[in-house]
């Protein structure tokens, strides 16, 4: 799998967060992502507002302008397919 640009993992990080409160360790599942890179995009997420943490729960979900920023990204990848990451396109432009 070639490597995702930081967008792609920050859009990847908020959809896995979008529909319910996760626990960091299921957002890493569903996003496909490390350890390391979890607490790194989640950091950029919640500094620019995308991304909550509930300090009671220990839970993250998406926010408003987290599922605005998937809106615009989700419009982006149907301008330019060629560059849509993988779990958008089954077959790699790049091969």
């Amino acid at each position: 799998m070639k490597n995702r640009a930081d967008i792609e993992v920050i859009a990847a990080i908020l959809r896995s967060a979008k529909d319910n409160w996760e626990y960091q360790t299921t957002i890493m599942n569903k996003a496909s992502v490390s350890h390391s890179q979890v607490i790194r995009y989640i950091s950029v997420a919640m500094n620019r507002g995308l991304i909550e943490y509930s300090e009671i729960s220990g839970l993250y979900k998406t926010t408003i302008m987290g599922l605005h920023f998937l809106e615009k990204h989700s419009k982006l990848m149907t301008l330019f397919p060629e560059i849509a990451e993988p779990s958008h396109s089954h077959q790699s432009h790049y091969d």
